[in-house]
């Protein structure tokens, strides 16, 4: 499958930061879905869009969102050199989850799934 990659692009970098954030942790999340199931099939166009997230997202988020999507990129890099190698599946799944709520808690996204799920944001108000 082919993809517009500047049209995407584009369309990304119309989001705020939060939200950009929250798009590749669901890229994670489908990451660990595909290492769960020990499924190959669009496993390598979702590495490739995690990483393009991770570089699109980095010039319009702070000094500490950056650090942390260059971490994630060398992450991403080992976790497709590993896959289906060495590393267990489990543990790929394992981490890239993990991954996922960092970033949802670096976006601030976190706070605000974790108000709905508990129906409270913590204020009083709504």
């Amino acid at each position: 499958m082919t993809r517009d990659w500047a049209s995407r692009r584009k369309r990304y970098e119309r989001d705020v930061p939060a939200v950009q954030l929250g798009n590749l942790a669901s890229n994670l999340s489908r990451l660990a879905w595909f290492a769960r199931q020990s499924a190959d099939t669009d496993v390598a166009l979702v590495f490739r869009e995690s990483k393009y997230f991770t570089e699109w997202a980095a010039p319009h988020c702070s000094v500490e969102q950056q650090a942390l999507l260059a971490e994630l990129q060398r992450q991403l890099a080992d976790w497709e050199r590993q896959w289906g190698k060495h590393k267990p599946p489990s543990a790929i799944a394992q981490e890239a989850q993990q991954w996922s709520g960092r970033l949802l808690e670096s976006s601030g996204l976190g706070k605000w799934e974790r108000c709905q799920v508990t129906g409270s944001d913590g204020g009083g108000t709504r």
